[in-house]
């Protein structure tokens, strides 16, 4: 088990709903933008249209609310951009356009590490929609996004050229292997869920801190850290293959 310590310069979130980015790795993206000046970009794969039970509210117009609402939490982390693809709730594919839409925002934005959901679980199940952002974030990552042979157009058309990622932070895994100590900022990861509002109905602010305290401080207690939010990482070791494409 590793503490973090040295932040990037860039990183992709690739989340699949408004708010799970928060949850994930809220404390971290405030703490590195705010000490650091890490240039974080949030990736957001869905509309978030299909998250209320209210029958009285039309998708169409739950998706505008959460467009808005994403865009109020970034805020409030400090986060660059948000790109969204506005892919409708549930409909998440491992495809070849939504690969491409992945790679693309990883040339874009050059990120040193990508954060996504864990797609791999043995105990717990989770939702498809975070499973298939995951295993794409991944795959974007490693298989594509560093070769000019894939995605050419992109190259050719648009003027973005292959990037090479050297790691993934995956949040929600059952086996964290990975740090990041976020004591004082737990308060931001909260107002950033709090903004929120159409999906954060269950609890009070107050108790929505105090849920935040113990996570991190379970966490922290496997590092001796008093808070820490924590990811489990795999490096993008593709060796001299990878760099002859990128070098030629």
């Amino acid at each position: 088990m590793e503490v973090i310590t040295e932040p990037p310069q860039r990183i992709l979130v690739v989340t699949p709903h408004p708010d799970d980015a928060e949850g994930g790795c809220g404390a971290t993206m405030a703490k590195w933008i705010k000490e650091s000046g890490t240039e974080a970009v949030v990736l957001m794969c869905t509309n978030g249209d299909k998250g209320t039970a209210d029958r009285e509210i039309a998708p169409a117009e739950l998706a505008v609310i959460r467009e808005r609402e994403q865009r109020d939490a970034s805020r409030v982390l400090g986060v660059k951009d948000v790109v969204f693809l506005a892919y409708p709730d549930g409909t998440l594919e491992n495809t070849q356009k939504f690969r491409g839409q992945v790679v693309r925002e990883i040339r874009r934005h050059r990120p040193d590490i990508i954060f996504c959901i864990d797609p791999y679980r043995s105990i717990s199940h989770t939702h498809r929609d975070h499973r298939m952002s995951g295993q794409v974030a991944l795959d974007a990552a490693y298989s594509y996004a560093w070769s000019h042979l894939h995605f050419p157009g992109q190259i050719e058309e648009e003027g973005l050229q292959p990037h090479m990622v050297k790691e993934a932070f995956l949040w929600g895994s059952e086996s964290p292997d990975v740090f990041v100590d976020v004591d004082g900022y737990l308060e931001m990861k909260a107002d950033s869920l709090s903004a929120h509002a159409s999906q954060m109905t269950r609890r009070t602010p107050e108790e929505r801190i105090e849920r935040i305290r113990t996570g991190t401080a379970n966490q922290g207690e496997k590092v001796g850290l008093a808070h820490a939010e924590s990811f489990r990482r795999i490096e993008f070791d593709l060796g001299s293959m990878a760099w002859l494409f990128l070098n030629s």
